[in-house]
């Protein structure tokens, strides 16, 4: 019997009911999964397989030993955020010694993505849109080493020369993490000014919608999946899970994406990818900037399978025995609309209508940093698209799950006008 490790860093439940899906094909291959995990819990239907719970800090070194005691065949990493999936590239090349593959990007690919600055510099030579950005040395800053004088000027003048307002980003965090927004330029000499514990980038702030995509694949065959939308852009970091989250037909956003989704089958070519990348993005008036990319599985993952049917995980183990590239047609796209908004509670009444009356992908509730946020993640067959506003302000008379704008957010996203209340009740009577 074949044994095959999977790493994980967050919640696995959040792969659900994608990962859990694989069980089949494990069991036909004669295949033994086990996962290693970091956070939250792992019962018995939240993974193909056994389960053991270690160390959040635990070193790249420790983990690759504990893959290799139980005598794993390959690997595959699930891990979020950057810094862990930093670590399972670590662990790649220590299992590459004793002839152990595994399904993670480079070192070298790793540690490049990771960092915006060299991702800024990366996405520019490869022709795509970006937002402009000013690198800035924080030992320079506070005068360890050599002494310039002019520097705090001269970050002074290329932030002008850029525009306000601005965002300082770290190099080497990821989901919005020490974001700190920076109207002008009184602001910016305050920030500079302040003790920094790291380098910096000050990247101008740009309107339009977040979105993001993901990429999987390896080998020189690489799958683009179509755009996830997450609403306006703000001057900030944005807390993704408090929002509507969709994928549906968005003809001119579409038609402008898809010679972007060719360079970024050509930059995963170029970078010799090896398994899943996101990368977020801000769209205005047919452009799409990209801000930073993910070397990882991201939490779009889910929204990316429901709406294709191509299943990032499935992918993951298919490279990992060699069944991939497959030479098969990958590129049909989107195949239903998919949405995951924010609900008040999951009141066992309500997920048993939400279920009966809907395509329900998934219901959960997130705990961030001790605080539970539950939502919903639902699909819709796009020759129904008119039907599910009114299907969900039946609920909502019932049971009132969410604030109502997100049913408004919802009818526009879906492109259908959103029912008025006494119209549902009628229909429903």
């Amino acid at each position: 019997m074949r044994r095959i490790a999977f790493l994980r860093s967050i919640e696995i439940q959040q792969t659900k009911p994608f990962l859990t899906a694989l069980e089949a094909r494990l069991q036909r291959e004669d295949t033994e999964a086990k996962l290693f995990y970091t956070d939250g819990e792992c019962g018995p239907d939240d993974f193909p397989g056994e389960s053991e719970k270690i160390a959040g800090d635990i070193s790249a070194d420790e983990l690759a030993k504990k893959v290799i005691g139980w005598g794993a065949h390959g690997v595959i990493s699930l891990s979020i955020a950057d810094e862990n999936a930093l670590r399972d590239s670590v662990v790649r090349r220590r299992l590459e010694t004793v002839g152990i593959p595994m399904v993670a990007h480079s070192l070298a690919a790793t540690s490049l993505t990771a960092n915006k600055w060299e991702t800024k510099r990366l996405l520019e030579e490869h022709g795509f849109d970006i937002p402009p950005g000013v690198l800035v040395d924080s030992d320079v800053l506070a005068g360890r080493g050599l002494r310039i004088p002019a520097y705090v000027d001269s970050i002074l003048i290329q932030t002008a020369d850029m525009g306000y307002p601005v965002l300082s980003k770290p190099l080497w965090d990821c989901m919005g993490a020490g974001m700190v927004p920076l109207a002008d330029e009184a602001e910016l000499e305050r920030h500079l000014a302040e003790p920094h514990s790291g380098n910096f980038i000050l990247e101008r702030c740009v309107s339009g919608e977040i979105c993001s995509v993901e990429v999987v694949g390896a080998r020189g065959q690489y799958v683009v999946h179509p755009v996830v939308w997450q609403g306006p852009a703000e001057i900030g970091p944005v807390f993704n899970f408090g929002r509507l989250r969709y994928v549906a037909p968005r003809r001119e956003a579409d038609l402008a994406f898809a010679p972007v989704a060719e360079k970024l089958k050509k930059l995963a070519q170029d970078l010799d990818l090896h398994g899943a990348v996101g990368l977020d993005m801000i769209y205005e008036d047919g452009i799409y900037r990209i801000l930073e990319i993910n070397p990882r599985v991201t939490g779009t993952t889910t929204p990316c399978i429901a709406s294709t049917g191509f299943n990032t995980y499935d992918c993951l183990l298919s490279i990992l025995d060699g069944t991939w590239p497959d030479e098969a047609d990958h590129g049909h796209g989107l195949q239903r609309v998919c949405l995951q908004f924010p609900v008040r509670e999951l009141s066992p009444e309500f997920v048993r209508d939400l279920t009966r009356e809907l395509d329900v992908v998934r219901t959960q509730s997130l705990n961030i940093d001790g605080v539970d946020h539950p939502n919903v993640i639902i699909t819709c067959e796009l020759d129904d698209l008119a039907e599910l506003p009114a299907k969900l302000e039946s609920l909502w008379q019932r049971h009132e799950f969410t604030d109502r704008s997100f049913l408004r957010q919802i009818a526009a996203a879906v492109g259908v006008a959103v029912p008025e209340p006494a119209e549902t009740a009628v229909a429903t009577a």
